[in-house]
């Protein structure tokens, strides 16, 4: 329902902003056009972020991920009992050994993983997202 009520509300505003844009007067098409550069900037900014932190993870700045990751599927385990959902548990016991295997995979290589091995990790991070997505929507009340 929120959801809903932030979409609409998003929709009002573009929709109030392009009007301005092309059908205002030249205070609200002013306006309209410094918004609009400012959403500009704020694209380009987190385009800017995003490869930074891109470049991060290929420097190797993440190297806890698998660390942080062996943390989070404790915790998700226990939320996954106490909804008892056998799927969400299988799914952890999976990335677990994925985990695993990717930690295996560090040490040998004397502590950077390969480009196959950065993607496996995104992967998994990717996947895990998801679970997490998938479970917190198991867990909200309809």
């Amino acid at each position: 329902m929120i959801k809903t009520i932030i979409k609409i509300g998003l929709v009002i505003v573009a929709g109030l902003l392009g009007y301005n844009y092309f059908f205002g007067d030249a205070a609200e098409q002013a306006q309209s056009r410094e918004i609009v550069g400012k959403a500009k900037d704020l694209g380009k900014d987190a385009w800017e972020l995003l490869k930074s932190e891109r470049t991060k993870l290929q420097e190797g700045k993440y190297d806890g991920a698998l660390e942080k990751l062996e943390g989070l599927y404790v915790s998700l385990k226990d939320r996954a009992g106490e909804l008892a959902d056998s799927d969400a548990l299988d799914r952890i016991t999976e990335l677990t050994e994925r985990r695993d295997e990717l930690e295996k995979a560090l040490k040998d290589a004397g502590g950077e993983l390969s480009s196959e091995g950065k993607r496996k990790l995104d992967d998994l991070t990717a996947e895990t997202e998801e679970l997490m997505n998938e479970m917190e929507t198991k867990d909200t009340p309809h």
